[in-house]
């Protein structure tokens, strides 16, 4: 590889490039269009053989990660020893290490930061798999799935059970090959074609698979997910059905962000306050308080009046857990079509001891901050 001076800054049209990169991955590891699996499979041939190792014999499909995850824990010596850390995290340090001699640390970081910013959706879309691969369908525990598995070795058992060879570390996903990103836009909008040329498998593989395990002899890949919904804070999220949902039926049903148990959505009105009051969770008595809606919570007897002011009416609720839930009722001044106002909860702190320190909390402000901001209006 012929030597080059280092890129010192970018051009007005590359930086503007960054923002479309940005979308392109958001999109690659937010998608849920089934798989080209021919695609695919020529990407993970063409990463085997980046990392110098023959291509697999055997590529398995699978309608998920968990699938994928339920099908490797049955892998016999036949497969051969997991290969991640040579097909992805190899070619990673080699193409990192090329990169590096091209590109100042300021545009490396810049790159990074614009290309592949944290995206929390995935990593809850990632942690939930993660759980979710600890035990399979039918509710079987990872050990009882290891007693009905073909032979594993001691020590390959040990590893299972001891997480060294588990899911998080033996397959990789949407997060864990997003740093592809910015790799892919120094090739394309700065050149450098020859130093990332080890990651064209690999891109290929990205965009065209959900998750993938590979092995010598065999790489199991999963489709992406059929279903994948949030809210407007990005948190997994769907009032009245899976946040996420896979081919195989594997799901996942989440309340802006918090997993909850499915009847909580598929039968909102079996949520009564006994029901509140006998869950121990609290982020869950959260979700179920929200669910129900805090204006019938209140409603119901749910909450007792704290104070109340111009500003408002403080609403609390104490458990025997020490667990208190505090919302201020606010009125909206602009009037609805009908003619009526809406009303509004706002969580608030425990401590607040006044309906106007409560709204004012909720614009950042103390109490006579707030006052002297309404005099003023």
């Amino acid at each position: 590889m012929r030597a080059s001076s280092p890129i010192e800054a970018l051009t007005a049209e590359q930086t503007a490039a960054l923002d479309r990169y940005r979308a392109r991955w958001l999109a690659i590891r937010r998608s849920t269009a089934p798989c080209d699996r021919a695609a695919a499979e020529q990407g993970v041939r063409l990463a085997y053989q980046a990392a110098e190792l023959k291509p697999p014999s055997r590529i398995i499909w699978c309608d998920g990660p968990v699938d994928l995850s339920d099908r490797a824990s049955l892998a016999s010596r036949t497969e051969g020893p997991n290969v991640k850390s040579a097909v992805i995290d190899r070619p990673r340090r080699q193409v990192a290490a090329r990169v590096r001699a091209r590109l100042r640390a300021r545009i490396r970081a810049q790159v990074e930061r614009a290309v592949n910013p944290a995206d929390a959706l995935i990593a809850s879309v990632v942690d939930a798999v993660v759980q979710g691969t600890g035990t399979a369908h039918d509710g079987r525990s990872l050990l009882s799935r290891l007693q009905r598995s073909r032979p594993l070795s001691w020590r390959g058992t040990l590893n299972v059970l001891l997480g060294r060879d588990g899911f998080r570390y033996s397959a990789a996903g949407p997060a864990e090959l997003s740093w592809l990103g910015p790799y892919e836009y120094v090739r394309d909008v700065l050149g450098l074609k020859e130093e990332t040329a080890l990651l064209l498998g690999l891109w290929q593989v990205a965009m065209n698979v959900g998750w993938l395990q590979p092995h010598e002899h065999t790489c199991w890949l999963s489709e992406r997910p059929k279903v994948l919904r949030s809210d407007a804070e990005a948190r997994l999220h769907h009032a009245s059905g899976p946040a996420l949902r896979f081919a195989d039926g594997w799901s996942v049903f989440a309340w802006k962000g918090v997993e909850v148990p499915r009847w909580m959505i598929e039968q909102p009105a079996t949520i009564t306050l006994a029901a509140i009051d006998a869950e121990s969770n609290v982020q869950l008595r959260r979700c179920m308080i929200e669910i129900m809606t805090p204006q019938c919570f209140v409603a119901l007897g749910g909450a007792r009046k704290i104070a109340a002011d111009e500003t408002g009416v403080l609403w609390r609720r104490i458990w025997f857990n020490y667990d208190i839930w505090s919302a201020v009722e606010v009125i909206n001044a602009t009037p609805e079509p009908d003619g009526t106002h809406k009303h509004f909860f706002l969580q608030v702190p425990a401590n607040v001891q006044t309906a106007r320190e409560a709204v004012a909390w909720t614009y950042g402000m103390r109490a006579d901050e707030y006052a002297n901001v309404m005099v003023r209006t």
